[in-house]
């Protein structure tokens, strides 16, 4: 089988295993709507609240859902991969390079979450701007794309280090923490440190929202554009270094 065969047959093993949990699928459309029309009801005691912030909101969080998902699809495949009776160290064996199944498994959430915001954003979109809304919407979709496969390539160091540490528990319970303070999507970045707000513009979640955010209310930013494939590059370079890395120690330790 080839790798492009590989690479299709990987995507439609994770599609089964996510069709059997609808509830979660769901969640992924309504949880945003719930969360920022809290936070909206919770803002309207103290100051006026308009439609131009309840969509700012809605983004922020639809962003951190669906880039805290990603991060962790790699490391949640392993991690079942190796409770799973010396399933990964099958895979591990085999010629099939892990970046192709890692990729596999990361392309299909990618897929699941653009859908979901599709489908999520499409109403609010349409009712606060209009036919225009909906190519709003796609430009917005286009930059959700690119602004997720960097964190595919975090997602690799994660996937790393639980190889290295073999807890998926403890590494995620760590680091997506970190990254939900560090991504900028739900408050505003002004409050903070100018230290911290770099390591937040470094990072690609905010890029990402932000230009969306941009993209909604027809003041689209190509240079974020810029700066997110070249972010995609990095991430990538990195990621995969460091997974290489991590993957070689858990060899040499006797993993496989």
């Amino acid at each position: 089988m080839g790798k492009i065969g590989v690479l299709l047959a990987v995507m439609a093993n994770e599609l089964k295993i996510i069709s059997r949990e609808p509830g979660g699928l769901a969640l992924l459309v309504v949880l945003p709507y719930f969360i920022a029309g809290s936070m909206a009801f919770i803002a309207s005691f103290f100051v006026k609240v308009t439609s131009s912030v309840f969509i700012r909101q809605f983004i922020g969080f639809e962003v951190l859902m669906l880039s805290m998902i990603m991060v962790q699809t790699g490391s949640r495949f392993l991690w079942e991969e190796r409770r799973g009776g010396g399933r990964l160290e099958f895979l591990l064996a085999s010629p099939t390079s892990m970046y192709l199944i890692l990729l596999g498994t990361s392309l299909v959430m990618i897929i699941v979450n653009i859908g979901a915001f599709t489908i999520a954003s499409l109403p609010l979109f349409y009712m606060e701007y209009g036919l225009i809304g909906a190519l709003r919407l796609a430009l917005a979709l286009l930059t959700l794309f690119i602004g997720l496969l960097p964190l595919y390539g975090i997602g690799l160091l994660i996937a790393g280090l639980v190889m290295r540490l073999n807890d998926a528990d403890a590494v995620n319970n760590v680091i997506t923490p970190i990254l939900t303070i560090l991504s900028g999507t739900t408050y505003p970045v002004y409050v903070l440190p100018w230290w911290i707000r770099g390591l937040v513009y470094a990072l690609p979640m905010y890029i990402t929202f932000y230009s969306m955010y941009l993209e909604s209310i027809g003041q689209a930013s190509y240079m974020l554009i810029i700066y997110l494939i070249t972010a995609t590059i990095i991430y990538l370079l990195f990621g995969m270094t460091s997974y290489a890395k991590l993957e070689s120690g858990f060899r040499n330790r006797g993993g496989i």
